[in-house]
């Protein structure tokens, strides 16, 4: 059973690429400018810091124009991390980086609160990128 899970990573028809989280965020209605402050105070800086750690390669931020519903995403927030392994290799020790940002761990979850009052999380997904061969 060990020796077949190598082989079931390898496919034919693609390449393994890096590995991306999406999140899918809902910003309530008035709130737009609370959200994309807390992003550039709070999200740039420490996302900086992982991308100096090597921990992640990239972010993207998307806005949604075609709503749906009124939970529905405005926002999607795209981190590109190299591998599956680096969410590994980060988890722990991500946490003291963002920590360190806010000053206490009881500052974090503050802002955590705060951030809930103006924006809700829709959707979180993992994907691998692929590129055919």
């Amino acid at each position: 059973l060990a020796l077949g899970t190598p082989l079931m990573a390898q496919n034919p028809h693609y390449n393994n690429g890096p590995v991306w989280r999406v999140i899918y965020v809902n910003v309530k209605p008035g709130m737009g400018d609370k959200y994309w402050s807390d992003l550039g105070q709070n999200f740039k800086p420490i996302y900086d810091e992982f991308k100096k750690q090597g921990w992640v390669v990239d972010y993207k931020f998307y806005t949604n124009p075609v709503t749906e519903h009124p939970e529905d995403w405005d926002v999607a927030i795209a981190i590109e991390y190299k591998n599956w392994g680096t969410i590994d290799e980060m988890s722990e020790k991500a946490a003291s980086v963002t920590e360190k940002h806010y000053g206490s761990r009881d500052a974090m979850f503050e802002a955590a609160k705060k951030r809930a009052e103006y924006s809700t999380t829709v959707r979180n997904s993992l994907a691998r990128e692929v590129t055919l061969k």
